[in-house]
């Protein structure tokens, strides 16, 4: 990878992929200590990887 797709990955999806991250390590210690099973788990596990990455990345951007 040369200097120009590093850039490109840090402006583009990195910051969305940190976010994700936190978003899915939030969502497991959540479902631990709540003991979640089921759909309440499951939406757990959808949404707060999705919310943590699109925040992150309008953050990052200067959106919002």
């Amino acid at each position: 990878m040369d200097h120009r797709d590093t850039e490109a990955l840090s402006k583009g999806y990195l910051p969305y992929l940190v976010g994700t991250l936190a978003g899915l390590l939030l969502a497991l210690t959540i479902s631990g200590l709540l003991t979640l099973q089921g759909t309440p788990q499951l939406m757990l596990f959808a949404l707060l990887p999705a919310i943590g990455g699109a925040i992150v990345s309008e953050r990052r951007s200067g959106k919002f």
